[in-house]
């Protein structure tokens, strides 16, 4: 694949009588940050957990060179779980888990379950979380939606400074294009008809 890290390549996608991919044929490079954009039911969503491996494609090949991490719109944090506990999962050293806190500005939280942190905080043990592993992909689904403004910038920072540091490749969903326009490189739009279902790349 070379420096290809993503290749999809005519790929279909139904569920049932619904047809969501159609044909479907992009590729990502190493360290690209790609913005997947379009309405509600285009296949969002879909793209993602079939480079997760999450989905399989009907038709077509998914090809995905690393290791991959991802961040879904809730937390998803174990309740029973502190902070460190919930990025431990991945990791099993607790030191690394710490550390890891603290990179995302929680240190000094680590013992606090999800029940006692607010949105953003939730949302930052999550992004530590995927990160811990040191994905070569990091897939994200809308991971500020329901966030405030402040808590976005916040994040999208943090993001920034970590991601830079070891050129991993992104690709981020969302339905706001302006709230990450200046965090990735290239936008992928979904077009609104089906009927003719091909991915354009055009720079942010």
């Amino acid at each position: 694949m070379d420096d290809v890290t993503i290749r999809i390549s005519h790929v279909s996608k139904s569920f049932g009588k619904l047809k969501v991919l159609d044909d479907l044929n992009f590729e990502i490079k190493k360290g690209e940050r790609i913005l997947i954009f379009g309405p509600t039911g285009i296949g969002k969503t879909t793209i993602l957990k079939m480079i997760a491996g999450i989905l399989k494609a009907d038709g077509g090949s998914v090809e995905v060179k690393g290791t991959v991490g991802y961040v879904f719109q809730e937390p998803r944090l174990l309740p029973w779980k502190t902070a460190v506990e919930n990025i431990n999962l991945v990791l099993s050293d607790r030191k690394k888990a710490m550390e890891w806190l603290e990179k995302i500005g929680l240190k000094g939280f680590e013992n606090h379950y999800p029940n006692s942190l607010s949105g953003g905080m939730k949302q930052k043990v999550a992004l530590a979380r995927a990160l811990a592993i040191e994905p070569q992909i990091l897939l994200l689904d809308e991971p500020l939606s329901g966030l405030d403004f402040k808590a976005r910038d916040e994040i999208l920072s943090l993001l920034d400074k970590i991601l830079s540091a070891n050129r991993s490749t992104v690709v981020y969903v969302t339905h706001n294009m302006k709230e990450v326009s200046n965090f990735t490189d290239k936008v992928l739009v979904l077009p609104y008809s089906k009927k003719q279902f091909n991915l354009s790349v055009k720079k942010a």
